[in-house]
């Protein structure tokens, strides 16, 4: 819920008097929804006397509320049970790798309360206007698909409540409707309810925990060492989660004002994702590693996936009382998929910038029913269908993050007014996009044969285990440099 809009406010930024690009819609009909505090700007980059959300600690809320859940419990379970990994060498993995890869991300969102811009509109002034649709597609699906894991795991919570009783596919509705409606109302409503949501769903996992606490420990044992191929392709699996946070994280900072701290802000978004992502990953590791030495949870698993196990842990713990807690943890994920719902329904207007005509509203609704659709299948393997999105989802983030980032601190020096909010929707004065689009080939033509999926190995993977992530970040980098420098010769400016 942003502030009430006016299509003619002035504003002073990066050095100059520039005039609002939003259009409050003129139909009496969306008036209405501002008026009862929806937000409608789209992707418009927003006005510095706009940008009054002073409560700097909602960085942190709505990253913890939506990662205290049932997502990372979910995806925590296929370190183990995808991997193969022991609950040992998969917590360590978990933990030092969720807390690398989201570093980049506590940066890139200090720019956002400085531009004014939505990270899909930053990215605008490394890949331009055009080359930046390929990355806004990409980013798109990966918002959605952790709407689509999210949503899955909620669907399997609430369909284990009363067996037979409802189908996880209509579990899978009820929780993606319940979420537009957080993604609907926008920013204010967002972080408002990301305040609270944590609380029971906290207290939720606690009783998770003391329940099956004394059944954790019997781990399947392994049949095979863990090899290095292992523990590459969690390298992968692990930038798939984190990294990619880095193409969205503006979104949830674009109304602060360019006073906030930056440090603050930083440690905010650190903590606020990595810590309660490690910890829950590694109960999820630990639930997925139990799963096949306990019958219970291997019919509950082969039934309804984790979700399922989750409610047989607390069923046969609690009884009635572990409904309730299993409805709770259901709902969790709440948080999670109306932030996703709001990232995407800015995100379409960047891979098809004649959508900015269309309310964000109705784009919002177009972003739920397609995650319902996706969803549904994808719930039937789901820890196949999660391993894969992460780990290649994990490459492009790898290379594109990395040509934003040489762009803003290399090229521009990390100055924010390098980003002239005149010029965001301005495909010829904004840069061509052609290198970081070269850069992010480039690094493809190295990641095909050195990435591991199930579907694809390439040989040199098939020799050393997953390389994909590094590739793209190293061949990136080196890439992007010297294309990027030719072609700022040959324009004569950035």
């Amino acid at each position: 819920m942003g502030p009430k809009e006016s299509s003619s406010t002035k504003a002073s930024e990066a050095g100059g008097e520039i005039e609002d690009p939003f259009q409050a819609p003129r139909s009496s009909f969306w008036a209405t929804f501002s008026d009862h505090g929806v937000e409608m700007r789209g992707a418009e980059p927003v006005p510095v006397e706009k940008r009054t959300d002073t409560r700097f600690v909602n960085v942190f809320t709505i990253f913890a509320t939506s990662m205290t859940s049932l997502l990372p419990i979910g995806i925590g379970s296929a370190t183990t049970l995808g991997f193969g990994m022991t609950l040992r060498d998969a917590a360590l993995m978990i933990v030092f790798l969720q807390f690398l890869f989201v570093l980049p991300a506590a940066y890139i969102i200090t720019i956002a309360p400085l531009t004014g811009m939505r990270q899909m509109i930053q990215s605008r002034y490394c890949f331009g206007k055009y080359c930046n649709v390929l990355t806004s597609v990409v980013v798109t699906l990966t918002v959605g698909g952790f709407g689509v894991t999210g949503s899955i795991n909620g669907g399997q919570c609430l369909a284990a409540v009363r067996s037979g009783t409802l189908p996880v596919e209509a579990a899978i509705a009820i929780i993606m409707v319940a979420s537009m409606v957080i993604g609907f109302m926008g920013y204010r409503v967002m972080h408002f309810f990301t305040r609270w949501a944590w609380i029971p769903t906290l207290i939720a996992i606690i009783i998770l925990v003391g329940a099956a606490g004394d059944q954790l420990w019997q781990q399947t044992p392994l049949t095979a060492e863990t090899t290095a191929q292992d523990y590459l392709g969690m390298v992968a699996f692990a930038a798939g989660n984190m990294v990619t946070w880095s193409n969205v994280v503006g979104d949830y900072a674009c109304y602060m004002p360019p006073t906030a701290p930056r440090l603050r802000l930083a440690l905010y978004c650190l903590f606020g994702i990595a810590l309660p992502f490690s910890l829950l990953m590694v109960l999820g590791a630990a639930i997925g590693g139990a799963v096949f030495t306990i019958p219970a949870w291997t019919t509950a698993y082969k039934a309804g996936g984790i979700g399922a196990v989750i409610g047989n842990i607390l069923i046969t713990r609690l009884g009635d009382f572990g409904r309730f807690i299993l409805v709770i943890l259901g709902l969790s994920v709440l948080g999670t998929c109306g932030r996703d719902i709001y990232s995407v329904s800015f995100n379409l207007t960047a891979v098809a910038p004649i959508l900015r005509k269309v309310p964000r509203i109705v784009l919002s609704v177009i972003a739920t029913a397609v995650i319902i659709a996706v969803a549904i299948p994808a719930s039937r393997s789901f820890v196949t269908s999660v391993t894969a999105f992460l780990s290649i989802i994990g490459y492009y983030a790898g290379a594109s993050v990395t040509c934003f980032l040489t762009e803003f601190l290399y090229f521009r020096k990390g100055d924010p007014n390098s980003f002239d909010p005149k010029i965001w929707n301005d495909g010829r004065a904004l840069p061509t996009g052609l290198s970081a689009l070269m850069s992010v080939l480039i690094a493809w033509a190295f990641i095909i044969p050195s990435m591991q999926a199930d579907w694809y190995t390439g040989p040199i993977a098939k020799k050393t285990g997953d390389l994909g992530f590094e590739f793209a970040v190293v061949v990136a980098l080196l890439a992007y440099l010297p294309i990027r420098s030719l072609e700022i010769k040959i324009r004569g400016r950035l």
